[in-house]
């Protein structure tokens, strides 16, 4: 695979990730934010934050780790491990400052 199929390949993969977790998470995430925010105006900028984090950072480990050169199974496999690693980083992130947040 050449190294521009490598880097599309592993943009695809990570947006691919990032949207299938979107599509899941969207409707509650809008739920607790809104209900953690205590002027509604805050909230719609906290769902366009964290959602903007759920393709940022899922995508920015996994340009970290393109494999170049190599066959097309390497590359989408490294693309998946670190947009997953990426997502479920971001989600730990996330859960950890809501939980908090819930408690005080």
């Amino acid at each position: 695979m050449s190294e521009l199929g490598s880097l599309v390949t592993t943009i695809v993969v990570s947006l691919a990730v990032s949207t299938a977790v979107l599509l899941m998470m969207i409707r509650p995430l809008r739920r607790v934010l809104g209900m953690m925010c205590r002027s509604g105006e805050a909230t719609p900028f906290w769902v366009s934050f964290t959602i903007v984090m759920l393709y940022a950072v899922p995508l920015f480990i996994s340009m970290m780790w393109i494999p170049m050169l190599e066959d097309s199974v390497r590359v989408i496999r490294v693309a998946l491990v670190g947009s997953l690693f990426g997502v479920i980083g971001g989600l730990v992130i996330i859960g950890s400052k809501v939980s908090r947040a819930r408690q005080a």
